[in-house]
């Protein structure tokens, strides 16, 4: 009989629990109890154009690994990332930053699913000959983070390797998951081949100056993309920017030269502010809909 005793107020006791528990989750806010939401997760349904970590391009690097690039080779201070067959590898979350020079390679994130990768560029630069500069094979999401004062470029070659072709990574930068690119010092991308950058989820702008010339689109996205707080310069063969999903400019400064369309997207293209230089495109906005709210088309 004790030991029955001892069950039912288990019993009692957890169901006190989980009641207080559905109770302070529903009513949480209310009670004044803040709930920690991941806006950055991929699985993120809200409705926020821009999160905290998209806007802070000012964040603290104190605990970050350091990588120097010295040509064919690195110096790695702290954990999370290793060279491999003349490439730089980011396998865990956390906060890196790079400098140096790399003169035939790949910066390549490949980390767990749910991982959250930060990387500083302070005077980076790289140059591949047969692929991708920068690979994001797998993260949550990559912030790649101009620091301020620093002037960084990335550079594609022509001929592509076999295993670039076949993993289909001809652009300067490839991104399989979410890319924010924030910060405020600048970053060059040139693209002897195909796309200056080939987004395949969401792709973020949100600061720095970025410049990038391509045969083909200068940026190309599978899902959407969101832009505020950037200088924007683009020459590009087909289109400046290539969306099949939602295009969002908020804020910037955009000067896009473009054979094809300065701004397409596959859904809606909305403008809230900014100024949009697209007089040297084929065609400027070309959205299933485009929605001038404000900002300036010149």
């Amino acid at each position: 009989m004790s030991t029955h005793r001892w069950i039912d107020r288990i019993c009692l006791v957890t169901m006190i629990i989980s009641l207080f528990c559905t109770i302070l989750f529903m009513n949480g806010e209310s009670l004044g109890v803040a709930l920690v939401v991941d806006e950055d997760a991929e699985g993120y349904s809200g409705s926020t154009l821009f999160t905290r970590n998209d806007l802070n391009g000012d964040w603290d690097p104190s605990g970050a690994t350091v990588i120097t690039l010295n040509g064919q080779s690195a110096e790695i201070a702290g954990n999370g990332a290793y060279w491999l067959n003349g490439s730089l590898v980011i396998a865990q979350s956390g906060q890196y930053v790079l400098s140096g020079t790399l003169t035939d390679g790949s910066i390549i994130v490949s980390a767990k699913k749910n991982s959250k990768v930060w990387i500083l560029l302070s005077g980076v630069s790289v140059t591949c000959s047969d692929g991708a500069c920068l690979r994001v094979e797998q993260a949550d999401k990559v912030f790649l983070t101009l620091a301020a004062g620093t002037e960084n470029t990335m550079r594609g070659g022509a001929a592509f390797s076999a295993e670039a072709l076949n993993e289909d990574a001809c652009s300067v930068i490839l991104a399989r998951d979410d890319l924010t690119i924030n910060g405020s010092g600048s970053l060059t991308l040139e693209s002897a081949g195909l796309n200056g950058i080939d987004a395949r989820d969401d792709l973020v702008l949100a600061g720095g100056t970025l410049t990038v010339t391509a045969p083909r689109h200068g940026i190309r996205v599978n899902d959407a993309l969101h832009i505020t707080s950037v200088v924007l310069r683009i020459s590009a063969g087909q289109d400046g920017i290539h969306c099949e999903g939602d295009l969002l400019v908020q804020d910037g400064t955009l000067q896009i030269a473009a054979k094809d369309d300065g701004l397409h997207s596959d859904a809606v293209i909305t403008v809230l502010g900014g100024s949009l230089d697209l007089s040297a495109c084929g065609e400027p906005l070309d959205g299933q809909t485009v929605d001038m709210q404000g900002g300036e088309l010149l």
